[in-house]
């Protein structure tokens, strides 16, 4: 039975959160990025005044301008030629990259897959989103990229529970069983995480259901095809082996997501070549930004 999408989540933010130990605020220069949002305030100046507060940070960011990710023609100099050839929200996603890599504890094999998950997630979202209309690409990106929140979280409030549940879910097929050792679901845990963040609804439903292979609701409300676009964009990343997933060769398995966006079974097949192909020419950029 399909469940129904709804933009009351039928979870409690603040039992969640009271639920872990772990530190999970976000790098002071993210936070501040996140405050322009929230305030209605961002615009490419403003954040491009923040970023040069920061020399590592500004030459992070021109690395990732420049990088074969963006395939801009031009070099990219300044900060503030960023600003007029990628705009704020792509500047917006640079610092967020950044902060999200650096969220992580530690950061050994778990977690290098992990990110490049993330990464890839973000990747995917955004590609997707060039190829089906009514998405804005970067706010694609950036609802693909914080879908693993809940899993980076849990990693760092219990590293032994989640590196047992890592090796089931990645490599040995999952049956939902050591999940259930956790008191909540990844994605209730990162839903709750980007609510304390007070990020916008539209990232906060598309994480909650990320996992939710069959969610009925309305083809024309936004957050629903985002949230469709998000799980979309995870499942190829899957079927691809991205990440830490190491199971057996299959095609992408698109769930309720085909209906939404009108994909044929060959549509879904050459999406996910053509992802397959540019993961491999562009990833580099994402996965290694220092």
């Amino acid at each position: 039975m399909a469940e129904v999408f709804s933009l009351k989540l039928p979870v409690d933010c603040q039992a969640v959160l009271a639920s872990i130990q772990c530190e999970i605020g976000l790098p002071v220069l993210a936070h501040k990025v996140l405050q322009l949002m929230q305030d209605g305030s961002l615009d490419a100046h403003a954040l491009a005044a923040i970023i040069t507060q920061d020399q590592s940070l500004s030459l992070r960011v021109l690395r990732l301008a420049n990088s074969p990710f963006y395939g801009f023609s031009r070099k990219i100099n300044t900060v503030k030629d960023a600003v007029v050839v990628l705009g704020d929200k792509a500047l917006r996603n640079m610092v967020l990259i950044l902060a999200m890599r650096g969220m992580h504890n530690h950061f050994g094999a778990t977690e290098k897959s992990l990110w490049e998950e993330s990464a890839a997630y973000a990747m995917a979202a955004r590609f997707l989103a060039e190829r089906i209309r009514g998405h804005h690409p970067e706010e694609a990106f950036m609802a693909g990229l914080m879908s693993n929140v809940g899993e980076v979280v849990a990693n760092n409030d219990n590293p032994k529970l989640y590196q047992e549940i890592f090796d089931v879910t990645r490599r040995m097929g999952d049956d939902g069983t050591l999940q259930k050792r956790l008191p909540y679901s990844f994605t209730e845990l990162g839903a709750a995480v980007l609510s304390s963040w007070n990020f916008s609804l539209l990232l906060v439903t598309s994480l909650f259901y990320a996992d939710c292979a069959d969610l009925d609701g309305d083809e024309h409300n936004p957050l629903y095809r985002m949230t469709a676009l998000v799980f979309l964009a995870r499942q190829i990343c899957q079927a691809l082996k991205l990440g830490g997933y190491r199971g057996s060769e299959q095609p992408v398995s698109a769930g309720y997501t085909a209906k939404v966006f009108g994909l044929s079974e060959e549509d879904l097949e050459q999406l996910q070549q053509d992802f397959a192909t540019f993961h491999a020419q562009k990833a580099s950029a994402l996965l290694n930004p220092d």
